[in-house]
C-alpha cells in the first residue's frame, strides 16, 4: 500500500463534525465497540509483509435507527475529536502515528488507531470501494437493488482486504442487515 494513498473521497464523503449536538453518548460507545469487534488483528507474520493478513470479520453491515450516532461513531473511529484537541505538533504527531500504523504490517492493530469514516456518495460508487485503513462507511440514502447489489460486492471482495470495512445502514428496513440493538 503507498504511503500518498489518501482518504476515497470519489467513494465516501469525510463526515462534519458540526453534524452532530455532542461528541459522544452511551449508545455511540456501544456502536464503536460493536464496530471493533473482529476487526482484527489486521496483521501478518513480521517476515511476511505482502502475506495474507488475519481478519476475524473483514466485512460487517448493521442496521442503526440514528444517523447521528452513525456519525459519532464515524467521527470517534477517525481520529477528529483527538485530532481537535491537539497541539499543531499533537496533530503532526497523530498523523506520523496513521502512517506508522499503516506500514506496520507486523503489529496488530490497536484501539487508538485512526480508521478512515465517510458517508457513502452513492450505491453505484460503494459497490468499487477498497479500503485503505480499517473503514466504517455510514449509509443514509434509501436502500434499494443498486445498494443490495453493492453491498454484495463489498461482501464478495472483503476476504481479500488488508483492512475490515464495517457498514452502517441509517433507517435500513427489515432484513438488510444485522441489527445492533443499540
Amino acid at each position: 500500500m503507498p504511503l500518498v494513498r489518501r482518504f476515497d473521497t470519489a467513494r465516501l464523503r469525510p463526515i462534519d463534525p458540526g453534524r452532530v449536538s455532542a461528541r459522544t453518548c452511551a449508545r455511540t460507545e456501544a456502536l464503536v465497540a460493536a464496530c471493533r469487534l473482529g476487526s482484527g488483528p489486521g496483521n501478518t507474520h513480521w517476515a511476511t509483509p505482502g502475506g495474507p493478513v488475519r481478519l476475524e470479520m473483514p466485512f460487517g453491515c448493521y442496521a442503526i435507527d440514528d444517523a447521528e450516532i452513525a456519525r459519532r461513531a464515524a467521527l470517534q473511529l477517525d481520529g477528529t475529536w483527538r485530532m481537535r484537541d491537539a497541539s499543531t505538533a499533537g496533530r503532526l504527531a497523530i498523523r506520523a502515528g496513521a502512517l506508522r500504523a499503516d506500514v506496520a504490517w507486523w503489529r496488530a492493530l490497536r484501539p487508538a488507531d485512526a480508521w478512515d469514516a465517510g458517508e457513502a456518495v452513492d450505491a453505484d460508487s460503494l459497490g468499487g470501494f477498497e479500503p485503505r485503513r480499517t473503514t466504517l462507511v455510514v449509509v443514509t440514502f434509501a436502500a434499494d437493488e443498486k445498494l443490495a447489489r453493492a453491498l454484495a460486492s463489498l461482501e464478495r471482495r472483503a476476504a481479500g482486504w488488508r483492512r475490515a470495512v464495517r457498514v452502517l445502514l441509517v433507517g435500513a428496513p427489515a432484513g438488510w442487515a444485522r441489527h445492533l440493538g443499540i
